[in-house]
């Protein structure tokens, strides 16, 4: 639950082609990308990656959060379901009152449907409020004539 006036908020995310968090660190291959290009629709993209940090307040108390990430068309509707990650947070040892910490997720989705060409969000949430929005679009490549 997250204790009032100490909320966690996403500091980062990226889009990528593969993401990793291990050991406190993110090892992204292909990121930063905001635009997806298919030959036709409907369209399915093989693999995509979200690699985020969670900026966690200073609290005395080892605290548990439920991360979301929900992937909406345009028009607000969901593509597939919303995933749910618990979160289990200690703060550090030996750190003075008042410091922030942060935590690395990566989050992989593989053969996503795309119905039509537009803008997409994943939307994040902690403890059900949104705290980060990544946007992109899927755009149909046209085909050169000669």
């Amino acid at each position: 639950m997250v204790v009032p006036g100490l909320t966690p908020s996403i500091e980062f995310a990226l889009l990528a082609d593969a993401v990793q968090a291990v050991g406190g660190k993110l090892f992204v291959l292909g990121g930063g990308w905001d635009t997806i290009w298919v030959r036709s629709f409907p369209a399915r993209h093989h693999t995509m990656a979200i690699g985020t940090r969670i900026r966690i307040p200073w609290s005395s108390e080892t605290q548990t959060f439920e991360l979301t990430v929900q992937l909406v068309d345009e028009d607000g509707q969901p593509i597939f379901d919303t995933i749910r990650h618990s979160l289990t947070v200690a703060p550090p040892r030996g750190v003075p009152d008042g410091f922030e910490h942060g935590v690395v997720r990566a989050f992989t989705f593989n053969n996503v449907p795309f119905q039509k060409p537009g803008e997409y969000s994943f939307v994040m949430t902690v403890d059900e409020v949104e705290t980060g929005r990544l946007r992109f679009s899927v755009r149909e490549r046209r085909q050169e004539t000669t």
